[in-house]
């Protein structure tokens, strides 16, 4: 299955397959303002294929060059969040912990929830990216996915120990700032002034400034603003 959302400064072409549950491929091509920023409950491998990005999690910044790749543990904060090149390619594999496990267990390589932010400098598992693409882009069948799926993780779980891969802190975001930055995406074209959103999630607003700040790597206000921009051009 093919699918394209096509915005003025990005544009998403998902691939997925009835053969390969549990599995989506995107290949993004993007400009202007960053994207909206998601924290999605699966393993993420994200192969910037040409550009450079910095990168922000749980208070560590780190570029990411065209080649690299970064793994990313479920639920992950991190994100980019600035372009330093007018435009960036990226293909990008989402899967499920569980099926991510069921392929990374038997070879004894780490499972998700010990995963974190692995930025990749291997080619190979850039290649890899690219196999699985074409082959649910010509729908393949499905012992040629699941191969390839496996061949993705092995390289990818593999990866993670190289000593030329470079670690930020990864895994979920504490859930007062999980909780502070779903209202504000709920809520994002209203007022939301600092102190009802401190309220709403139980810090003090100073607390809240800094973890804010720290995890999600600017200021409730700014992090807003960066929403409405993102929706207005969609």
């Amino acid at each position: 299955m093919l699918s394209l959302s096509a915005y003025p400064a990005h544009q998403f072409h998902n691939l997925r397959s009835d053969q390969l549950p549990g599995v989506e491929v995107v290949r993004g091509y993007h400009s202007g303002p960053i994207a909206k920023w998601q924290f999605v409950p699966m393993v993420r491998i994200s192969a910037l294929i040409s550009g450079t990005v910095r990168i922000w999690s749980h208070g560590r910044a780190g570029l990411v060059r065209g080649g690299e790749t970064v793994v990313n543990a479920p639920g992950s904060g991190a994100r980019v969040v600035e372009r330093l090149s007018e435009t960036t390619e990226t293909l990008s594999a989402y899967i499920s912990p569980h099926l991510f496990d069921a392929v990374a267990a038997p070879a004894g390589g780490p499972c998700a929830a010990q995963l974190e932010v692995h930025v990749v400098a291997q080619k190979a598992l850039v290649g890899a990216m690219q196999r699985l693409a074409e082959a649910i882009g010509r729908h393949a069948a499905a012992a040629e996915l699941r191969s390839l799926l496996g061949a993705l993780i092995g390289i990818a779980c593999s990866s993670v120990h190289d000593p030329a891969t470079r670690t930020l802190p990864g895994g979920p975001l504490r859930p007062e700032i999980a909780r502070a930055r779903q209202i504000i995406q709920e809520r994002f074209a209203q007022t939301i002034s600092l102190g009802a959103l401190a309220d709403g999630v139980g810090l003090s607003k100073f607390h809240l400034l800094r973890l804010f700040r720290e995890e999600i790597g600017t200021t409730p206000h700014a992090y807003q603003l960066q929403l409405r921009i993102s929706c207005a051009r969609e």
